[in-house]
């Protein structure tokens, strides 16, 4: 008992705030299931998403309290401060989905505000960490993960604008605040994904180093585009705001654009990811004939971390923007691209939480995995 005890204890100082991905990616990948008109996956995939929040957010209040100083080392370490915007994000995915199924405003205005507290607390240790470490080249620092600076900005917003309209809330100022964050994210994003181009393919880059959070270099843009398709869609109809307006749709439609663009090569990198198994070795079949089955099955190439709900984040958002970039722009073609690849993104949804379960049952302690 004893020992079960430490272990447990363990694994909450160590906790792998990788694990809000998680709730980032179903909650996404649920509502671009109700945009499509199936209530049933949808509606699912929330009641799993509300679960699993409450039990990660247990488990972060219980760190916070009994493990602080463990919690501060981590956030002033670069690497594992920007893992807790995965909160900020499934948090106000949450706040997204609350609003999608159940129109209970009020604990969506409550989320957005600690959503939003966490940014900032975020935001500031991340930028002190950058400060300590000014030594060295920005492109050795910078990785996927990185990105979700942008992708926390952005989501700040897009939960902001859908509760400015569930509110009856309409003023100038506020529409103009959303805009702002989400015009913060869209900077960010060239600032940070310069240097990952620099890094990812002007440098000398190793596939072992390949990861599932650089899904997020689309996944970023993805973002920004249904931030970007809700702002447009309910902002002011003023004519002093048309210039505006245009200037977000053509931004919006320019950052759906970057991100179908990365598609293939992330595609790619996973594929010869997953299917180099060894110097020596061959792949086997049914790693060939889909890669990412290592994220489920096998037993000596099972290849479940968790950071892989880092891909199935993008994945889902890309559905999800491209259905709003398709009803803002009124191009019905988008929705049937869109239809596709929300299957596929529930399909490495459904490996990804077969690897994790997989990974608990048999007994690895995964939620002690942290990048110290």
């Amino acid at each position: 008992m004893k020992q079960r005890s430490c272990i447990i204890g363990d694994g909450i100082r160590n906790f792998h705030l990788a694990y809000f991905a998680m709730v980032m990616a179903t909650g996404i990948v649920s509502i671009a299931f109700e945009a499509m008109a199936f209530p049933s996956i949808a509606r699912a995939l929330f009641t799993l998403n509300l679960i699993s929040y409450l039990i990660l957010c247990t488990i972060l209040t219980v760190r916070i309290v009994f493990f602080l100083p463990d919690l501060m080392a981590d956030l002033r370490t670069l690497r594992r401060a920007v893992l807790f915007l995965t909160f900020v994000v499934g948090t106000n995915t949450i706040g997204m989905q609350l609003i999608t199924f159940h129109q209970t405003a009020e604990l969506a205005v409550l989320l957005w505000l600690i959503a939003l507290i966490g940014w900032v607390v975020c935001i500031y240790f991340i930028l002190l960490d950058f400060v300590s470490m000014r030594g060295k080249p920005m492109y050795k620092i910078v990785n996927g993960a990185t990105l979700l600076i942008v992708v926390s900005t952005a989501s700040v917003s897009m939960l902001g604008v859908r509760l400015l309209e569930a509110t009856g809330i309409h003023a100038e100022y506020a529409y103009f605040m959303a805009g702002s964050f989400w015009a913060l994210a869209f900077i960010l994003y060239l600032m940070i994904v310069t240097l990952l181009i620099y890094r990812l393919f002007f440098q000398r880059f190793e596939l072992n180093e390949w990861d599932a959070p650089y899904w997020i270099c689309m996944g970023a843009t993805a973002i920004i585009t249904l931030a970007g398709a809700e702002l447009a869609m309910r902002m002011p109809i003023l004519s002093a705001w048309q210039g505006i307006w245009l200037a977000v749709l053509w931004m919006t439609v320019f950052a759906w654009i970057i991100g179908t663009m990365w598609i293939p090569y992330l595609l790619v990198m996973d594929i010869l990811k997953f299917t180099r198994v060894g110097i020596a070795a061959s792949a086997p079949l049914w790693i060939k004939t889909f890669p990412w089955a290592r994220l489920a099955f096998g037993r000596q190439f099972h290849a479940y971390d968790p950071p892989s709900w880092s891909r199935v984040f993008p994945m889902g958002m890309y559905a999800a923007s491209t259905l709003s970039l398709a009803k803002v722009t009124s191009f019905g073609s988008l929705a049937i691209i869109s239809q596709y690849w929300s299957w596929f993104a529930l399909l490495i949804w459904s490996l990804t939480l077969i690897g994790m379960l997989r990974t608990v049952c048999s007994g690895i302690n995964i939620v002690t995995i942290s990048p110290r």
